[in-house]
């Protein structure tokens, strides 16, 4: 297996697998978010990873497996590896707002090709 879908594949199952300690322990499940989005994000700034952290909170919350796909597709697409996930227009127009809020710390081929997905799919 390619290390690239390896890590995507060990982010969606670590996301899943938190999901269902949120309500429990909350505190520790943020941690564990944030050092699973790092691994599949190595090397990204850390405000990136903390914006990413709390979406993740909030989409595992409302809807656990598809907020797992939802973060997933996010760090796939940070890493230019979109594998076409369909995201619904709010997805896209939050993702709009990471990249935004993060434009100035991401890697400047990373920043244009969320973008060109972000118009090829009307959220901008």
């Amino acid at each position: 297996m390619k290390p690239e879908i390896k890590a995507m594949n060990d982010l969606l199952d670590a996301l899943t697998e938190l999901a269902g300690s949120l309500a429990t322990s909350h505190g520790s499940t943020i941690r564990g978010i944030e050092k699973a989005i790092d691994r599949a994000l190595p090397g990204f700034p850390r405000q990136s990873v903390e914006i990413l952290t709390g979406y993740a909170d909030e989409m595992l919350r409302v809807d656990a497996s598809r907020g797992a796909l939802v973060i997933a597709s996010f760090v796939g697409i940070l890493r230019q590896q979109y594998d076409g996930t369909p995201l619904t227009l709010s997805e896209w127009r939050q993702l709009r707002d990471l990249i935004s809020d993060c434009a100035d710390e991401l890697e400047m081929d990373a920043v244009t090709y969320a973008m060109s997905l972000i118009m090829d799919y009307g959220a901008l």
